[in-house]
């Protein structure tokens, strides 16, 4: 570790200054995320601040339609040797200048090295949970890039499974972790309810995720996650999911994919339940995006567009306040935590 902290010394700019980019690029990149993190303290604060922003920087480099695919391996793969080398990092700032995309998320990958210089400074076992599972992210997306390099097209439901798990499921192993780390009071028994249920929480909020984006990541990333096994149950394809006089069809091969999340939604409230209620903070950290997911949720079955790109499925600004006044009292409240309470406030 010391050695690590005499290489530090080659950034020209202090840990204050690179955490406040942090803290500043976050909203930038996730509104939802920031407030969660917002609400957090200390070092966990941190530690959760740091994971998502590197599980970003690598999803940005996976996003990039235009990069070329052997580039896009080369950068998934060099990502890691930066948590083994310090200075791998400012190397990767260069690749910012090769992405295409939102210019907050292309700047993240500008400043890797401020993130890196973040968590260089964090525990020892901090930076073996953030290593270890972003690592497995990179290299399941590295696989899937390899696998279709021309645009993601799922074609089993255990496919959509794999790929979730990897972009999402792993995010949910890191908190589940870092909960173990800094929460209080969390037994054996309470962190092995949470980590049954971990990858679970984390598919969650991916696939509703992606059933909102189904219109937009088909014309704009070229990327159709809905399995075709299931749109062939229903006389439809990937390359007709989007035909006007068939939507009747593909809303029925999507309503499999919205049980699927109502399922997945299940469990990540007994997830959620299984956090001490001492943990005010961390409970709220997660509550808030899933009961705003559910509500993104409740609005795609009611959209009567879901299938065009132009149309956006977005929580209203009063709602989101809703909802944040309702995850304060679910952090506190676990009766709260079901999915009939929950539509009794119109979630």
């Amino acid at each position: 570790m010391e050695s690590l902290k005499k290489e530090n010394e080659i950034y020209n700019f202090s840990d204050i200054d690179s955490l406040k980019y942090c803290k500043t690029i976050l909203p930038n990149v996730s509104r939802s995320f920031a407030i969660g993190i917002e609400f957090l303290k200390g070092d966990l604060q941190k530690s959760v601040l740091v994971g998502y922003l590197l599980c970003r920087i690598i999803d940005t480099v996976e996003d990039d339609r235009y990069l070329d695919l052997n580039l896009k391996k080369q950068y998934l793969n060099r990502f890691i040797d930066c948590f083994s080398d310090v200075k791998k990092a400012n190397y990767y700032n260069s690749i910012a200048d090769e992405l295409t995309g939102d210019k907050y998320h292309i700047d993240l990958v500008r400043n890797t090295n401020k993130v890196f210089q973040i968590y260089y400074s964090l525990s020892a076992n901090t930076q073996k949970i953030l290593k270890k599972w972003v690592t497995e992210m990179s290299n399941g997306m590295a696989l899937f890039v390899t696998r279709y390099p021309n645009g993601i097209r799922i074609v089993s439901l255990n496919e959509y499974k794999e790929y979730c798990y990897y972009v999402a499921g792993t995010v949910g192993c890191i908190l589940t972790e870092l909960w173990k780390e800094y929460g209080s009071f969390i037994n054996d028994k309470s962190y092995q309810i949470m980590l049954k249920n971990s990858v679970i929480f984390g598919e969650a909020l991916q696939t509703i995720n992606i059933l909102k984006d189904i219109a937009w990541d088909a014309k704009g990333e070229n990327s159709i996650y809905i399995p075709s096994e299931i749109l062939l149950k229903y006389g439809i394809t990937h390359d007709t999911l989007l035909i006007d006089n068939l939507r009747p069809k593909a809303k029925l091969a999507i309503n499999e994919i919205i049980h699927l999340a109502y399922q997945d939604i299940q469990i990540s409230l007994e997830y959620l339940k299984s956090i001490p209620r001492i943990n005010f903070r961390i409970r709220f950290f997660c509550i808030f995006p899933l009961l705003l997911a559910l509500a993104t949720l409740k609005k795609f079955e009611e959209s009567e567009n879901k299938m065009t790109p132009e149309n956006v499925i977005k929580v209203t600004r009063s709602d989101v306040k809703k909802i944040k006044i309702l995850s304060l009292f679910a952090s506190i409240f676990n009766f709260l935590l079901n999915i009939p309470a929950l539509r009794f406030f119109k979630i």
